[in-house]
């Protein structure tokens, strides 16, 4: 964990000074704001958001204390002081979109946020807008329980000098779902008879973490399973439609693995280790919730400009786009906050276009923004001379792009947080279930965790 120091919030010049010109009022400006933060993939992110929280103390005169952890050690500390009442005032949790805020919102245990919202509501991207926003039991009501900080969407990575190895150019990697994963089958097989010991896909398959239910949720949707939660919050898993995608996605996943065309440890796998097999260059590819591993590469040119591609999910067998499933990485109040007014007026300096902005550029751009004014203004997002951000950009701004279903029931959170379908495919490549026997068993345990969710 790390505590944002004394000299940090003297001496920062951050984000919420250079750019900000709202001047935030002083909120029980004697009373600090404690604000817990997820810990960055790399250095530059952690420096991002100490400096923006040392911008805000001195245009408030509020004190930030600040502490930033691991992402799975912030969730469960979360869940642990909602329990007890003990709580930060402020949290910024990357994966609590999913993780945290679906349930907590269900059982009254945030602050509504809609007040903040509202200072940027013309401002968001209407996938971050519904990705927000939240059902509480208590009151019988969706609103939004969440303010979205920035964005993803799963992004395909791969190495340009093993497919020009194996004999192609870029413009020989396929463009709709079947035929550009079947490509890498192919690469693989020219690179082996090469003696080359590389695996062609990426695939995460563990039953942990998120990585492998992002990849699993893109085939879902790519294979037409989008309505697999409807917009009232009602499960529809038993539409044929639905459940021919489970079975396909399950099917299409699985299959390589079994045939070697996918890494053995690939099962066991958390959500750094296919960025970590990607850069041994064991695999030609990889799916990854954002564009990290280019962008953990920026220190070495040719790498980041020459090396590595970027590009969003395919089309469909059909030929017509996929809607990107765009997460958001959240900030919200619990209920209990010593300093609710305090955070609620750090909040919306944050969320301010060109203070957002800012921080997102430090944090060296591996998540989106969720305000579209950023992306026309700042030519920094669509600098056509970068080959990944304006890739990005596009696949999770600009094309289709669709909530995760959480926002409609927080059934969906558990599903996510069971690892129900990564376990389906647990079940096919270590137990021999057919695609069909596990998505009939994955199926009935859905149905279970939705009884226990019913919106009124």
């Amino acid at each position: 964990m790390t505590q944002l120091s004394r000299r940090h919030a003297i001496a920062g010049i951050g984000a919420l000074t250079a750019a900000s010109t709202l001047k935030p009022r002083r909120a029980k400006a004697a009373e600090p704001v404690t604000v817990w933060w997820t810990q960055g993939f790399y250095q530059a992110e952690n420096q991002a958001v100490i400096d923006a929280m040392a911008g805000w103390e001195k245009v408030s005169g509020t004190k930030v204390n600040l502490t930033i952890m691991n992402g799975p050690d912030l969730i469960s500390k979360v869940i642990a002081a909602m329990q007890v009442g003990d709580v930060p005032d402020l949290i910024h949790a990357v994966t609590g979109d999913r993780f945290l805020v679906p349930r907590a919102a269900w059982d009254d245990k945030l602050i509504d946020l809609s007040d903040v919202i509202e200072t940027q509501k013309d401002e968001f991207h209407q996938t971050a807008l519904a990705n927000s926003r939240f059902y509480n039991a208590a009151l019988k009501q969706y609103s939004y329980y969440a303010v979205p900080i920035k964005c993803a969407t799963l992004m395909e990575q791969t190495w340009r000098p093993m497919i020009e190895e194996a004999g192609f150019s870029d413009a020989d990697i396929p463009k709709t779902q079947d035929a550009y994963f079947d490509f890498f089958q192919v690469v693989q097989d020219k690179l082996r008879s090469k003696g080359k010991r590389i695996y062609g896909l990426g695939y995460s398959m563990a039953t942990k973490e998120a990585d492998s239910g992002n990849l699993f949720h893109s085939f879902l949707v790519a294979y037409g399973g989008a309505g697999i939660v409807l917009p009232n919050g009602k499960l529809n898993i038993e539409d044929p439609a639905v459940r021919k995608a489970a079975v396909t996605a399950l099917e299409r996943l699985t299959t390589p693995y079994k045939k070697g065309y996918v890494p053995p440890g690939a099962i066991n796998w958390g959500d750094v280790d296919n960025n970590n097999a990607f850069f041994a260059r064991q695999i030609v590819m990889t799916p990854n919730a954002t564009i990290s591993i280019a962008v953990a590469q920026m220190e070495k040119p040719d790498q980041y400009y020459k090396q590595i591609i970027t590009q969003g999910v395919p089309d469909g067998n059909d030929g017509k786009p996929v809607p990107s499933l765009v997460g958001v990485s959240p900030c919200l109040i619990p209920k209990g906050a010593k300093n609710v007014d305090g955070a609620k007026a750090l909040l919306k300096a944050f969320i301010q276009p060109n203070n957002l902005n800012t921080y997102l550029k430090e944090t060296r751009a591996r998540f989106l923004p969720v305000t579209m004014s950023i992306i026309k203004n700042d030519p920094y997002w669509q600098d056509p001379s970068d080959p990944h951000r304006p890739i990005a950009v596009q696949a999770g701004l600009i094309k289709p792009t669709m909530p995760w279903w959480m926002t409609y029931n927080p059934a969906y959170s558990a599903v996510l947080s069971e690892q129900i379908w990564s376990q389906a495919e647990a079940n096919i490549t270590q137990k021999n279930m057919t695609p069909e026997q596990a998505t009939e068993e994955a199926s009935g345990r859905i149905k279970a965790i939705f009884e226990r969710f019913q919106i009124a």
